[in-house]
């Protein structure tokens, strides 16, 4: 994002609505700071500025800068996937589309967040920390699959690196045999990320609309503590078996 100076009047009201205080005074107009600036959008979304100062940078939709934007403002429109956000519809809708069956368990690594940010650099910690324990395998719509260098080591594109952005997520299927391994594989990585690290477990339900009794033990038996979340998505279609 950047900040007309020929049109700011160095009123301020924009300044509390950056998630990573990129905005501030330089004399008396603020301005962005491009290095710390995730081109998340807020502070145009809001439209609080009276001039109308606020507008994208220039470069934002030009690679590498673009990955703040698309990872970042949840109203733009992923490259990668052709969808809104940082991950996929499916693991919201599961039940209708059946990419994880009844053997097997979803799981969605989440980092980052509004007012802490993250690097690519700690993405690349996760993928690299599954792909030791044989993990190579993320999510096809998932975007950053298609940041991969080198799946069977986890290596990301060395020219992503750099970036920052809000948020992001590595999405996975797994066999419920290796959901455990993948468990502790999160819960040992997660010392080496510096950010905000959750991890979504998804799968089909019992006829009865529980959650799968063997997945809870798991959990359970892994110190995990869990907090139920579901969607239930309308006109989706018949459920798969």
């Amino acid at each position: 994002m950047i900040i007309r100076q020929d049109l700011c009047v160095g009123c301020g009201r924009c300044q509390p609505f950056c998630p990573v205080g990129a905005i501030s005074f330089a004399g008396l107009k603020s301005t962005v700071d491009q290095v710390t600036c995730l081109e998340c959008g807020t502070c145009l979304r809001v439209a609080i500025c009276p001039v109308d100062a606020i507008e994208e940078h220039p470069q934002v939709y030009e690679f590498p800068r673009a990955m703040r934007k698309f990872f970042s403002d949840p109203t733009s429109t992923h490259e990668a996937t052709g969808i809104q956000g940082r991950g996929t519809e499916e693991s919201k809708t599961n039940d209708a589309t059946g990419r994880v069956g009844p053997d097997e368990v979803g799981i969605a690594i989440e980092v980052g967040r509004p007012t802490l940010g993250m690097t690519l650099v700690d993405v690349q910690k996760i993928s690299r920390a599954l792909a030791r324990n044989g993990i190579t395998e993320i999510e096809a719509c998932n975007p950053i699959h298609s940041m991969y260098a080198n799946p069977q080591t986890g290596d990301l594109r060395e020219d992503m690196l750099n970036e920052r952005v809000l948020s992001a997520i590595i999405e996975i299927a797994v066999p419920f045999e290796k959901a455990r391994l993948v468990l502790r594989t999160a819960k040992e990585v997660a010392k080496e990320v510096d950010g905000v690290f959750v991890l979504d477990i998804f799968s089909t339900l019992m006829p009865n609309l529980t959650i799968q009794p063997r997945i809870l033990k798991l959990l359970e038996e892994e110190g995990l503590p869990w907090r139920p979340n579901a969607k239930i998505n309308m006109g989706l279609g018949r459920a798969t078996d």
